[in-house]
This record gives C-alpha cells, structure tokens and sequence, in this order.
C-alpha cells in the first residue's frame, strides 16, 4: 500500500503541478535538451533570457483542478468502504488533508481513473486507468497466476505509454516497481500471507 500512496502522489503531483511534489518543473525540459529527445517539449528562450515552456498533454488547467476538487468534495462512497473523503478536500486551497493510507488505496484504485475522465485527455485517462488496473489484480484478495502473467506483460506496455506521456523525471524507483509486483505477487501469494 505504501507503493500506492507513493504512486498516488507522483501522479497527482504532477498533473495537477502541486508546489514541492510536480515533476514537471523548468529541469524537467532542459533535461530533455540534454538527452535530444521529445523535441516538442523542449523550453523556447526568450529574448530576455528567460524560458516559455510549451504545454503539456498531462497537466490540468485552473478550471480542470476545480472540477477535479469538485467531484472529489461531492463523491459519496458507501459506509466503511473509505473514510469520508468529501472532509479531506479543500476546495479553497484546492488540497487534500489528512489521507490515511487506505484512502490513498481507494483513491489510486477507483475513484481516480473516475474523476480523471472529466478532466484529462483521452490518452492519458487510459493510461493512468491501467495502472489502477494493475495495482487491483496484484491487491486482490484472490490471484489468478494466469492473470497475473497477463498483467505482468500490461505492466511494461503501460510504462511504455507511460513514458511517452510523462517526463523522465516523473518516473521514480515506485513507478517502476509496477513492472516487478505482479511477479512478486505470483510468488508471494495474496497480499494477507505476506
């Protein structure tokens, strides 16, 4: 679970480009200079020598935040499902307070790829909804190994379209430990006996 919130985190703090937790800062484009890769995010410098970024197919506009806010403030879940999440979202300072580590489970499993179908790109939406996807079938409390093996092979395919979307920076050591749970899930059985 703590992969999870960690997971969680990188997302949100990037797309919705939160102060301290974005991985999409000036660095980000300008490492991407240096490697003379994804030329179309690459920094234009201004005659006063400061940067225009360009935009970005995964960061949200002020109003898209608001609707993000929004229907997390509204959502209703059923009792002792997850804690009342509408009490964690403040929609003047547009955060999220106190989450306990299974809110940051549910979130990450079913209301994120939900909410983020009203405010984000098609092709984006679908990836984050796949590694929803795979952080269900390893966190189940029953595996099929057959399935797993599959999940395994959609693991590595979402990290592929993951990084055409994201900037290199966005992928730290828990993204890509996405590509190795579903293997230690088939050795290690249920989440319960580990």
């Amino acid at each position: 679970m703590h992969i999870e919130k960690n997971v969680y985190e990188n997302i949100t703090g990037t797309i919705l480009n939160i102060d301290g937790k974005s991985k999409d800062n000036l660095q980000s484009p300008l490492d991407l200079v240096d490697m003379g890769i994804r030329h179309d995010l690459h920094p234009q410098v201004l005659p006063n020598g400061k940067y225009r970024l360009s935009l970005v197919i995964f960061a949200m506009s002020k109003e898209d935040k608001e609707v993000f806010y929004m229907v997390l403030n509204d959502i209703k879940v059923p009792y002792a499902y997850a804690s009342n999440i509408s009490q964690c979202v403040s929609l003047k300072d547009q955060r999220l307070y106190s989450l306990k580590l299974h809110n940051y489970h549910i979130l990450m499993q079913d209301l994120l790829p939900v909410v983020l179908r009203c405010c984000m790109s098609k092709k984006v939406t679908s990836c984050i909804t796949e590694v929803s996807n795979i952080m269900k079938a390893i966190c189940g409390k029953v595996l099929n190994v057959k399935e797993l093996e599959k999940v395994q092979d959609r693991a590595a395919l979402t990290l592929c379209n993951l990084e055409k979307i994201f900037p290199p920076s966005f992928f730290i050591i828990m993204v890509y430990l996405l590509i190795h749970l579903p293997h230690e899930a088939i050795l290690g059985r249920p989440v319960f006996y580990r």
